[in-house]
């Protein structure tokens, strides 16, 4: 994806003790390159300050321009619709001017409806609203993964064929956009800095650096081993399981227990792992169509690992998916590792006692090129509905919320909220810049469910809530027929228009 620049990467080289400048950093992370933390790159310029702007004469005086919004627990619409005034938090009163600026430039008015939809009831209302002909909405923001299967039935407007609109701008996540597409070519999700719930739920792993150091030694130790490429699941399962101890002596593993790890059951929870390695789930043909390529050594090896880590006596499994308790246990001194958090969740822990830190999922082995990062796939994205009043407004008004957000907001959220205010160390701040920068392809987990039989997330899931050492293959073999059929049928809809 376009990623923007390190904004204070030049000020953490300065404030680091000992640390020196590497020569010719570049825009992308390499596993095996000097520590992101002291090189200093400058801000990126974007096309938008290079060339003269398309936009220069558009504008659309007068006109209202309408926003669905989520407005859920756990979404992120303050970084959209934000209290409509200033108040005084810096991240609120960002995004309050964004939204004026973006008003001005085009003249237009904005008008809110939120919606507190659960994820498995996005699809079929987005679509029935859109099928009645409704046309009281300019732009939609929802769930990826239902907004994915409203993209098949036609229901929304392919972006890529505006010409208000140009994602090869950096504040466009081109690569994730086209990621989420069946053709790999058109852009039905918009994904962008301006719809920033993608990176509000990009998953990452927690550390309690005091916890390692006790029982370790350095907890920078770690932030080493992420840099240098060798932070792997062999690594993790290795100081999880060297991490419990047996607090009440009874021989057993209850919840009074310290625990290497903890998450929160064997469900959702899994994503991160099954999907931040490796493995080919998926090929693209000549059409850019894809085609089912799971099976193989690699998928076997992830699940071993996986069950290597979600069994092993230094895990608990049972705080509850996205409960209160699992958080709970963590910031008493609990765990060492907590797993099933995204970077919009690290502000929970803000009043932990103990130092924590912040990594990426690990490596499947040092083979892998990269470490990958899994956005949730409830995170929202925009969409533009084919009963848009003038979809071309639409691309010029999420243009210029995205060029913005990336000017104002994003800088503000992302450097000061995220590293500044949570962040208990410089490493951290790396870390967040790799977490980011690990930000991957999409689309097994969005379309998976509803187009492959669920192949990609339950070959390992079903053996895994059944605690089959090895029964995966035999997993993959049962869905595999109906996984195929589904991925052709995606296709022959996706065609049908």
């Amino acid at each position: 994806m376009k990623k923007y620049g390190r904004i204070v990467c030049l000020l953490l080289a300065v404030v680091l003790t000992g640390a020196s400048c590497s020569e010719g950093a570049g825009e992308e992370t390499s596993a095996a390159s000097s520590s992101p933390v002291i090189q200093s790159v400058e801000p990126e310029e974007t096309e938008a300050e290079t060339e003269p702007d398309f936009l220069k004469d558009v504008r659309y005086d007068g006109e209202t321009f309408s926003i669905m919004t989520s407005d859920t627990t756990i979404s992120s619409n303050y970084l959209i619709e934000g209290s409509g005034e200033l108040n005084g938090d810096n991240v609120n009163d960002a995004v309050f001017e964004r939204n004026l600026a973006a008003e001005d430039r085009l003249g237009v008015k904005f008008t809110y409806t939120q919606t507190n939809r659960n994820w498995d009831t996005v699809a079929a209302q987005v679509k029935q609203l859109i099928q009645a002909g409704e046309d009281s909405y300019d732009l939609i923001i929802e769930d990826q993964r239902g907004m994915s299967t409203v993209s098949i039935a036609h229901c929304l407007a392919d972006a890529s064929a505006l010409s208000n609109v140009d994602f090869s701008e950096n504040c466009w996540w081109s690569d994730y956009m086209r990621n989420l597409s069946v053709d790999y070519k058109s852009i039905y999700l918009l994904v962008g800095d301006y719809f920033m719930d993608v990176l509000n739920h990009s998953h990452a792993l927690l550390y309690n650096r005091d916890m390692f150091r006790t029982k370790f030694g350095d907890p920078d130790d770690l932030y080493h081993e992420v840099d240098m490429g060798e932070w792997t699941y062999d690594r993790w399962i290795e100081l999880v399981d060297q991490a419990y101890v047996d607090e009440n002596g009874d021989g057993k593993a209850d919840k009074h227990d310290t625990y290497g790890m903890i998450v929160g059951g064997v469900g959702g929870s899994t994503f991160p792992f099954t999907y931040g390695s490796d493995v080919p789930f998926i090929s693209r043909d000549e059409n850019g169509y894809p085609t089912l390529t799971m099976y193989c050594d690699r998928l076997l090896l992830l699940y071993e690992k996986i069950y290597g880590i979600f069994y092993s006596d230094g895990t608990r499994t049972n705080y509850g998916e996205n409960g209160a308790d699992l958080h709970a246990k963590f910031m008493e001194n609990g765990a060492l590792f907590i797993s099933g958090t995204q970077l919009g969740d690290f502000g929970n822990f803000r009043d932990m006692e103990a130092e924590i830190g912040l990594i990426p999922y690990p490596k499947l082995d040092e083979s892998q090129a990269r470490y990958i990062t899994v956005v949730h796939d409830t995170a929202e994205v925009g969409a533009i509905p084919t009963t848009a009043r003038n979809p071309e407004m639409t691309g010029a008004v999420c243009q210029i919320l995205c060029r913005l957000t990336h000017e104002s907001v994003l800088p503000t959220y992302y450097e000061m909220s995220l590293k500044i205010k949570y962040a208990r160390d410089d490493f951290t701040s790396a870390m967040i810049d790799l977490i980011h920068d690990g930000i991957t392809d999409e689309f097994c987990l969005v379309y998976g469910g509803a187009y492959a039989n669920d192949i990609f997330t339950w070959a390992i899931l079903g053996p895994l809530q059944r605690q089959e050492k090895e029964g995966v293959a035999s997993e993959y073999g049962k869905r595999e027929k109906a996984a195929v059929k589904a991925l052709e049928k995606l296709m022959d809809e996706y065609n049908s228009n």
